[in-house]
C-alpha cells in the first residue's frame, strides 16, 4: 500500500495513508521515519491506534475495523484503497450494506488472504481469530465497489472457494524497480560461470526454504568452487524450526560458504543480487503475486524460479530467463547446476510504466450498479412491532418506555410482555401505563411466571407488524434506532439486523453517548465461530416475521439466558440472512445480577450445540480444522524442532527455536552457533562485522556436540546413593578438574549419581578412573546408566537392574588412569542418570583409599 500511496501523490493526488496499529504498536523512532519516509513522496501519514468509542487497545481484528470505520466517517476522503488481509474495511463495507454510512467507494487489493496463506503453508485454521479473519476477507472481496487481486492464480483460488468476486479485477503488483538504486541495471560484471546464490525466499514453509535445502544437498558433490550462498532474514520459524537454524544447519553439509543477512527488506534483496553479480534463486512452493519473479525480470537481474501460481504469470520469455521449474529437488538443482556452469544474459524488460498506469486506472470506477436485493418497502414505513418482556424491575422499564417514545420512527406498536411480576411497585407501574397504552393502540399481556422465552413468544403472537424490534426492558433506544433498524434491513435484504451498542454500568440511562464505549464488536457469522461464542449479535434485534414461520419461536426453557445467540444460530444455519448494523443503536445495561452474568455457561450452551447438530453447516471443515490444531501435539506440528532432539548433533539449535526469531539474542545465538561449527563468516555476516573480526567466545561445552566433557557445575550435583558410616567423607568434587572421588567401604560398594545428565540420543559414557594414592588397595570401579527414578540394590546384579553397565573393573596399579565405558545398545529418548560405584577388590590394607572419576565424556553417534 506505501508504493500505491507514492504513485498516486506522484500523479497529483493528495494522499493520505492510515497506519493501523496492531498488537505490536511501532516505536516513537519508526513512526517517525514513517514519516519522514513519507513525507518525501508528499504522501500525509496518519497513525490509528485507537478510537474514542473503542476500548484502547486495537488488539482484536474487530476492534481494528471498527476503528477504520470511526476514522472514515470523520475524514471525508474521495477514495479508499484497503488491503484485503486482515479485513479492514469489513464494518464500512458493512455500514454501507446496511445504510449506516454513505462511505467512499473503496477498492480492496489482495495480495495473500488468511485461508490462502493457511493453505500454501500446509497449516490448518488454528485460531478463531484466524477464521474470523477469513470471513472478514471474503466478505470485503465480494462487497467491495472493486477486488483487485495480484494474480489470476489467486482470483481463481477466491472462484474455487466459492468466492463471489467473478467481477474482481487482476493488477499486478508495482514492480520495485524504480527503488532499487542500482539494482534497474544489469550487474556490471559479466563472467563465464556465476560464484553466488541469493535467495529470495521468506521464512514461510510456503516460500521453499526446506525445498532450497534439498536441492543444495545435491548440488554439495559438484558444487562449483568458491561458490557462496547467500540468504536473507527476517527470519521465522518453519515448523517450528528457527529459519536461519534450519539454513546453518542444513549448511554443516554443504562445502560453500554461506552468509546470512539478518535485516533486509525486498528492495535491498534485489539490490545485493544486483551488485553482486549473484544468481537469484526463488523456491516457493506456492505464490499469490508473483512479485519477486516480475521484479528480477524488471531488473534484468537473473534468476532460478519455481513454476507455480503466480510465477508463471509473471515469467516473461523476452526476458531471456531461464524457463521456470517444478517445485522439485532435483528439478531445482539441476536448474541451480546449470545457471551456474553458464550464467543467464537477461534483458531487462519494462512494465514498469503499464504497471503504473495499470494501478492509476484503477482509481476510474464504473457507476456501481445495483448488486444487493433491495427490499420492496424501501422508503415505506412498515409497521414495527416492538416486543418487550418484563418481570420486576419498574425503574428499568420506565426508562425503556421513554426511550421508545422518544423515537423518531412513529409506525410501531410496542407490545409489553409483563412475566409474572410481583413486586407491588412494578404492579402499580402497569396499572399506570394501562390507559396511555390503550389510547396509542399499544398492549400489556399480564402473564403468570414461565420465563423469558415464553414471554416473548407471547409477546410475537400478539404483535402486527411486519417487523418485529425485541428490546429489554433494561436497555434504552437511541432516538434513532427503529429507524436506523427498518432502513437497514430494506437495504440490505437481510432477515434479521443486529446492532452493536453502548455499555452503561449505572441505574439511569447516561445523557451523554460519550459515557458509553462499544465493547461487544459481533461479526453477524461465521457458522462455524457462532458455536464456540455470539458472533452474531445481542437479543436487542429486528427480524421480519416471516422468520418465526420458517424456524419457529424462542425456546422456553426455564432460565435460559442465551434465547438470542441460539435463535440466531438456528436462522442462519436455515439460510436466513444475518446483518450487523456497525452502528451503536441503543444502551445496554450491564448488572453482576443480570440474567447472562448469573447463568451457566454449560446450560447456555446445550441449546446452541443442539441448534448445530441438528443442522449440515457448510462451516464444518473449518470446524474441524480447529479441533485439529488445537488438540494436535505440538511435537507433531512442530516436527522440524521435534526432530532436533533426535540428533545431539543439532540440539544446539533447540535454543533458537524458543527465542523471538529476530530479537538481538536470538542473531547472536546463530552467530555463536556458527562460529562453533567452523563458519566465523557466516557469524560475521550476521553480525554485520568484518570476517576477521568475528572471533567466538569460549563458553562451556555444547550439548549440541558429539561429545561432552562434563564439568565441575555438573559434577557438583553428583548425589550419594549408598550412605555408609563413616568418619571420613565419601563423596567429594575437586574444583580444580580433579574429579569426583569417591571412598570405598568395607560394608559394600560406595556409589553415586549424576541425576539426568547423560542427555537423550547420546550413545555413551566414558570415565578416566585412578586409584590416586601410592600405597592404597586394590580397588573395583563401574560405570552404569539407568533410569532416574531406578532404585539399585548394590546386593545384587547391577546389570540386569541398569539400562548399561560396564561391569567391575579391577585396578591394582597406583597414580595410573584408565579408561572405563558404559554405553547403550540402543538410544533412549529421556536423559539418564550416570551412576559411579568402587568398592574394595579384596580388603582394606589400611592406607588411604583415593579412588577418583578425573573425568566424565559422553558421547553420541
Amino acid at each position: 500500500m506505501v508504493e500505491l500511496a507514492r504513485l498516486f501523490a506522484e500523479d497529483g493526488d493528495d494522499v493520505t495513508l492510515l497506519w493501523v496499529s496492531g498488537r505490536d504498536a511501532a516505536s516513537l523512532r519508526e513512526e517517525a521515519a514513517r514519516h519522514r519516509d513519507l513525507e518525501a513522496a508528499s504522501v500525509r501519514l496518519e497513525i490509528l491506534d485507537r478510537s474514542d468509542q473503542l476500548l484502547p487497545s486495537l488488539a482484536t481484528p474487530e476492534s481494528r475495523s471498527a476503528a477504520v470505520l470511526h476514522y472514515l466517517e470523520r475524514s471525508g476522503h474521495d477514495l479508499v484503497f484497503a488491503p484485503l488481509e486482515g479485513g479492514l474495511p469489513y464494518y464500512t463495507l458493512l455500514a454501507v450494506e446496511t445504510a449506516a454510512f454513505a462511505a467512499p467507494p473503496i477498492v480492496v487489493v489482495a495480495h495473500a488472504p488468511e485461508e490462502w496463506e493457511h493453505e500454501a503453508d500446509k497449516a490448518f485454521m488454528d485460531s478463531t481469530e484466524a477464521i474470523a479473519v477469513a470471513y472478514m476477507e471474503k466478505y470485503c472481496a465480494e462487497m467491495a465497489n472493486r477486488t483487485s487481486c495480484a494474480s489470476a492464480a489467486l482470483r481463481m483460488w477466491m472462484l474455487s472457494k466459492g468466492w463471489k468476486v467473478k467481477k474482481a479485477i487482476v493488477t499486478p503488483m508495482l514492480p520495485l524497480q524504480d527503488r532499487l538504486g542500482r539494482a534497474g541495471a544489469r550487474p556490471s560484471v559479466v563472467t563465464t560461470s556465476a560464484r553466488e546464490l541469493a535467495v529470495l525466499a521468506g521464512w514461510r514453509f510456503r516460500d521453499g526454504l526446506t525445498l532450497l535445502c534439498d536441492a543444495l544437498d545435491i548440488i554439495a558433490p559438484t558444487a562449483p568452487e568458491g561458490l557462496t550462498v547467500t540468504a536473507f532474514g527476517p527470519f521465522g520459524k518453519i515448523m517450528g524450526e528457527h529459519s536461519g537454524g534450519l539454513l546453518l544447519r542444513r549448511a554443516e553439509r554443504w562445502p560453500f560458504k554461506l552468509n546470512l543477512l539478518a535485516h533486509a527488506n525486498p528492495a535491498a534483496k534485489l539490490d545485493y543480487v544486483a551488485r553482486t553479480g549473484a544468481l537469484a534463486v526463488i523456491p516457493a512452493r506456492a505464490a499469490s503475486t508473483g512479485g519477486t519473479v516480475a521484479a528480477c525480470i524488471e531488473a534484468g537481474l537473473p534468476f532460478v524460479a519455481t513454476n507455480v501460481d503466480a510465477n508463471a504469470e509473471s515469467w516473461n520469455a523476452q526476458a531471456r530467463q531461464p524457463r521456470l521449474v517444478d517445485p522439485d529437488a532435483a528439478a531445482l538443482a539441476q536448474a541451480i547446476s546449470a545457471a551456474l556452469n553458464d550464467p543467464p544474459r537477461p534483458l531487462p524488460v519494462d512494465s514498469l510504466r503499464q504497471s503504473r498506469q495499470s494501478w492509476l486506472d484503477t482509481r476510474n470506477l464504473p457507476t456501481p450498479a445495483k448488486r444487493r436485493r433491495v427490499d420492496e418497502n424501501v422508503g415505506s414505513s412498515p409497521l414495527v412491532s416492538i416486543v418487550m418482556a418484563h418481570r420486576n424491575r419498574p425503574l428499568y422499564l420506565k426508562q425503556a418506555i421513554a426511550a421508545i417514545e422518544a423515537q423518531t420512527y412513529d409506525h410501531l406498536e410496542l407490545v409489553l410482555v409483563d412475566d409474572g411480576s410481583d413486586l407491588d411497585e412494578a404492579r402499580r407501574l402497569l396499572d399506570t401505563l394501562e390507559p396511555t397504552f390503550r389510547q396509542r393502540g399499544w398492549k400489556i399481556l399480564r402473564r403468570p411466571h414461565e420465563h423469558l422465552g415464553a414471554a416473548r413468544n407471547a409477546g410475537i403472537r400478539a404483535s402486527q407488524g411486519e417487523l418485529i424490534l425485541f428490546v429489554d426492558d433494561d436497555n434504552a433506544l437511541f432516538a434513532e434506532a427503529v429507524d436506523h433498524f427498518v432502513r437497514a434491513m430494506a437495504t440490505s435484504g437481510a432477515d434479521i439486523c443486529t446492532a452493536f451498542q453502548l455499555i452503561f454500568y449505572e441505574d439511569f440511562v447516561p445523557e451523554d453517548r460519550a459515557d458509553g464505549l462499544i465493547q461487544y464488536l459481533p461479526l453477524g457469522g461465521p457458522d462455524v465461530l457462532g458455536l464456540i461464542h455470539n458472533v452474531y449479535g445481542d437479543a436487542n434485534a429486528m427480524m421480519r416475521r416471516s422468520v418465526f414461520s420458517q424456524i419457529g419461536l424462542l425456546i422456553e426453557k426455564p432460565g435460559y439466558a442465551m434465547h438470542d445467540w441460539e435463535f440466531f444460530a438456528r436462522a442462519s444455519l436455515a439460510g436466513l440472512k444475518i446483518r450487523t448494523i456497525p452502528k451503536p443503536l441503543y444502551w445496554y445495561r450491564s448488572k453482576p445480577d443480570g440474567m447472562f452474568r448469573t447463568s451457566n455457561w454449560y446450560d447456555n450452551r446445550l441449546p446452541v450445540l443442539e441448534a448445530f447438530r441438528s443442522s449440515q453447516s457448510d462451516d464444518v471443515r473449518l470446524l474441524h480444522h480447529l479441533a485439529i490444531a488445537q488438540n494436535t501435539h505440538r511435537s507433531e506440528i512442530e516436527s522440524a524442532r521435534e526432530n532436533l532432539k533426535y540428533v545431539p548433533g543439532n540440539r544446539k539449535y533447540l535454543g533458537l527455536c524458543d527465542i523471538e526469531p529476530n530479537s538481538d539474542a536470538a542473531i547472536e545465538k546463530l552467530a555463536s552457533i556458527a562460529g562453533s561449527i567452523g563458519r566465523p563468516d557466516t557469524a560475521a555476516t550476521l553480525l554485520g562485522r568484518p570476517a576477521a573480526t568475528y572471533h567466538n567466545a569460549p563458553d562451556r561445552p555444547d550439548i549440541g556436540g558429539s561429545s561432552i566433557i562434563l564439568d565441575y557445575d555438573i559434577l557438583r550435583s553428583a548425589r550419594l546413593l549408598t550412605p555408609r558410616v563413616s568418619a571420613l567423607p565419601l563423596l567429594l568434587v575437586a574444583p580444580d578438574g580433579g574429579g569426583v572421588f569417591l571412598r570405598p567401604h568395607g560394608d559394600g560398594a560406595v556409589a553415586a549419581s549424576l541425576d539426568h545428565q547423560f542427555p537423550a540420543f547420546f550413545r555413551k559414557v566414558e570415565a578416566i578412573v585412578e586409584v590416586a594414592h601410592a600405597a592404597a588397595p586394590a580397588m573395583d570401579f563401574a560405570l552404569a546408566l539407568a533410569r532416574p527414578d531406578q532404585t539399585i540394590d548394590w546386593q545384587q546384579d547391577i546389570g540386569a537392574q541398569t539400562i548399561a553397565f560396564s561391569g567391575w573393573m579391577s585396578i591394582e596399579d597406583r597414580l595410573v588412569r584408565h579408561p572405563l565405558v558404559a554405553a547403550l545398545r540402543t538410544r533412549r529418548k529421556m536423559p539418564l542418570s550416570i551412576v559411579l560405584a568402587v568398592r574394595f577388590t579384596g580388603t582394606s590394607n589400611g592406607f588411604p583409599t583415593n579412588a577418583f572419576f578425573r573425568k566424565l565424556t559422553l558421547f553420541s553417534d
